[in-house]
């Protein structure tokens, strides 16, 4: 009975410790990524705590470092956690317009109490050359603007071709001829109040043609 309790008593501790082990631990995958210069990377590890505290981060190593160094946050760099469950915490980081120094192994750190200390898998960047399919990519872009703002004028020339060939415009209306004043002015008749003449063949014959006829009011021949 002393054995069979002893072993109960070294099952129970050894579960203690294995459940203080899994309430200590930083779950994250190991990993390497290649970013093109100036994209941008998430990583995320998971911190599982059981409620217990904790301090950590999210730590760097260059490639020419041989220790790690903790991130902080940045123009560039974002670090944020939040809650998944009550036993546990997600940290992520986010890291744009990645360069050459940026360039190493990246790993979730943990400091517990009682002076134990864990890590998660090492995550490895390799920053490679700007893509070559993004600057393809802008030239084609631009090509196909050029070659739509071409056939949009072209259109718009046919349009207006069309317009003036199928409906021709009015022609101008001269413009009114300009007479001189005397030629609107009508002549007036000539008034004549008393007319004395010797002879009517004599009087024809000196009389010069009019073309519009006095008015005679009184008239005396011989």
């Amino acid at each position: 009975k002393t054995i069979d309790r002893c072993c109960l008593g070294f099952v129970a501790f050894l579960n203690i410790l294995k459940v203080c082990e899994l309430c200590r631990t930083v779950r994250a995958t190991r990993d390497s990524r290649f970013v093109p210069e100036g994209g941008s990377i998430d990583m995320s590890c998971e911190v599982v705590h059981c409620g217990i505290l904790w301090t950590g981060g999210w730590v760097f190593q260059d490639i020419q470092s041989t220790s790690f160094t903790l991130l902080f946050p940045s123009i560039r760099i974002q670090l944020s956690n939040y809650s998944l469950t009550v036993n546990s915490t997600r940290l992520t980081v986010h890291i744009q317009n990645i360069n050459q120094s940026d360039a190493g192994a990246y790993k979730c750190h943990t400091s517990w109490s009682e002076n134990l200390i864990s890590s998660g898998h090492v995550t490895y960047v390799n920053v490679t050359a700007a893509s070559v399919e993004s600057s393809e990519r802008s030239l084609s872009h631009r090509l196909l603007v050029c070659l739509g703002a071409v056939m949009g004028f072209s259109l718009v020339l046919g349009l207006f071709w069309c317009l003036t060939k199928c409906h021709p415009s009015t022609p101008p209306v001269p413009p009114h001829p300009r007479t001189s004043f005397a030629a609107r002015v009508k002549p007036k008749k000539e008034v004549v109040y008393a007319e004395v003449a010797l002879n009517e063949t004599r009087l024809q014959n000196h009389r010069p043609k009019q073309v519009i006829q006095p008015t005679i009011y009184s008239s005396l021949r011989f």
